[in-house]
């Protein structure tokens, strides 16, 4: 059975308006992050959607439980949708993790190329354990539940990450602004998934 997810990015939390490294740090979204996902919510239904599932991190419950509650649909919370973890990193300024751990670190956490996987800051997870979490929540939901059409409430990086590993290592970094919304669907003959790069 083919499924389709609706994959998309939490409000905006102060640390996002600071340019803060959030990671698994559970910060909450604010007055604008509250207005974004009202927005969002409005907007999705008009989406087919059979249910919601959701980093257990405050700001993207918040978000996925405001969209689930609009759409009267179902909301599971799930670990393994949260963001990658930036380990000492988190709670810096963008500038103050360069200054850091270097430009040549954050430049390679800034690629999606397969040879910069293995990358992470100390104390954090890399790009591909972070990957390999998310996907394995998709393939539960593909293997283990009936859902054909599901929203998953997330992470910047964690979104990009995982639509990037479905997309050749070359296309051009995807935007991801807060309560942006791409869709990906999982081809289940060819056990693939193929994400429109557009955002909705």
């Amino acid at each position: 059975m083919n499924r389709v997810f609706y994959i998309f990015r939490h409000g905006e939390t102060d640390w996002n308006r600071e340019h803060r490294c959030q990671g698994h740090t559970d910060t909450v979204l604010n007055e604008n992050g509250l207005r974004q996902a009202s927005e969002l919510a409005q907007k999705m239904l008009d989406f087919p959607l059979d249910v919601i599932i959701t980093s257990d991190l405050n700001r993207a419950l918040t978000t996925g439980s405001i969209v689930a509650q609009l759409k009267g649909i179902p909301l599971i919370s799930d670990s393994r949708l949260r963001e990658m973890s930036y380990g000492q990193a988190e709670g810096l300024l963008y500038e103050e993790a360069v200054a850091t751990y270097g430009t040549e670190l954050w430049k390679k956490l800034q690629s999606f190329r397969r040879e910069n996987d293995q990358v992470g800051f100390p104390g954090g997870e890399t790009r591909k354990v972070a990957r390999d979490r998310f996907h394995s929540a998709l393939l539960d939901l593909i293997e283990n539940s009936t859902y054909q059409s599901i929203g998953i409430s997330t992470h910047g990086g964690a979104l990009r990450n995982i639509l990037h590993s479905f997309l050749p290592e070359d296309h051009l970094m995807l935007p991801i602004p807060n309560c942006v919304v791409y869709k990906c669907e999982y081809i289940s003959d060819k056990k693939s998934f193929l994400v429109d790069p557009r955002p909705i």
